[in-house]
């Protein structure tokens, strides 16, 4: 690790339309380590329409520990990391977003604890300047989660961390069309730490995550790593076929020995439409995952890198 020419320290960035920060954000980079020669900041620009390449060229002029990767079109935020993973040199991973609100002096706190024999060390956001809908959508997200998978997946923990090259290696072996970074970092196991900080805002502009995609995240986290909501289709169908059986018994024995008339045409309105929505959502959960199934079967590459900085 000490060798000369070998790069301690690698880390992702992948970037889109921060134009607006970037510069400053590189900045603090290099001051941050500015004692470790051996570094190098990778930016995975995932499609941006306004001059973040430009930024991230200009800059790899002037320091060459800037590298860059351009993809064709927005990819999206995940295979931005992949792409930034498959590139790393260094001994020890940092991913970090380039927005601003994933603080340098704690990547370089991670580092060092890395160095101290853990496999990974991610950050865990004691506290964040996000709107209230936001804040309550990460906390119930992240508690489902965490109950549904079988292995222990951090709170409040994104892709920020640093991680040895061999959990990397893992992680870039992976094939999976949507990838779900932090979801096969904690898979990995090993030694793991969490470190608290407080979560700024943005330095500028504003989040490129919209509720859309963070809905699409989450369940691609979750379809990813569990198969909980298709036993819960598949007990919720037994239920409600047993209870559709017992009602209708009941209701013949009311006609056949009480000569009591069936419910209504209301009664019977409310339970068609009932049942018809549960079967559109549970065949909506099962179709997620032949969804994903289907796009791995189709084997499209995750990315299409347009053009790279070394």
């Amino acid at each position: 690790m000490n060798k000369e020419n070998t790069i301690q320290l690698s880390v992702v960035i992948p970037v889109f339309n921060e134009e607006k920060g970037l510069f400053h954000f590189i900045g603090q980079l290099e001051e941050t380590f500015k004692d470790l020669s051996q570094y190098e900041l990778i930016f995975v620009d995932d499609g941006s329409s306004d001059n973040t390449w430009d930024i991230i060229k200009n800059k790899n002029q002037s320091n060459k520990r800037v590298r860059g990767i351009r993809f064709s079109r927005n990819f999206g935020h995940q295979p931005a990391i992949m792409a930034g993973l498959r590139a790393v040199k260094g001994d020890f991973v940092g991913i970090m977003d380039g927005d601003g609100q994933d603080p340098p002096d704690v990547l370089k706190e991670m580092f060092e604890k890395c160095l101290d024999s853990y496999d990974v060390v991610y950050a865990v956001r004691k506290k964040r300047e996000s709107g209230l809908v936001k804040k309550l959508a990460y906390l119930i997200y992240y508690r489902i989660i965490n109950q549904i998978v079988p292995f222990d997946m951090p709170l409040d923990s994104g892709d920020f961390s640093v991680m040895k090259r061999k959990v990397v290696d893992f992680i870039t072996l992976q094939k999976e069309q949507f990838p779900y970074i932090r979801g096969l970092r904690s898979w990995y196991g090993g030694e793991q730490l969490g470190i608290e900080y407080n979560r700024p805002g943005r330095m500028e502009g504003e989040s490129k995550y919209s509720y859309k995609k963070l809905l699409i995240l989450a369940i691609q986290g979750i379809t990813s790593f569990s198969k909980v909501p298709l036993r819960i289709a598949t007990v919720v169908g037994v239920i409600i076929s047993l209870g559709g059986i017992v009602y209708g018994l009941f209701n013949i024995i009311r006609k056949l020995f009480f000569g009591l008339p069936y419910p209504g045409y209301t009664s019977l309105i409310v339970a068609v439409t009932f049942l018809g929505g549960l079967q559109i959502l549970l065949l909506g959960i099962i179709g997620e995952y032949i969804g994903n199934i289907f796009e791995d079967q189709r084997s499209k590459p995750q990315y299409i890198i347009d053009e790279g900085i070394e």
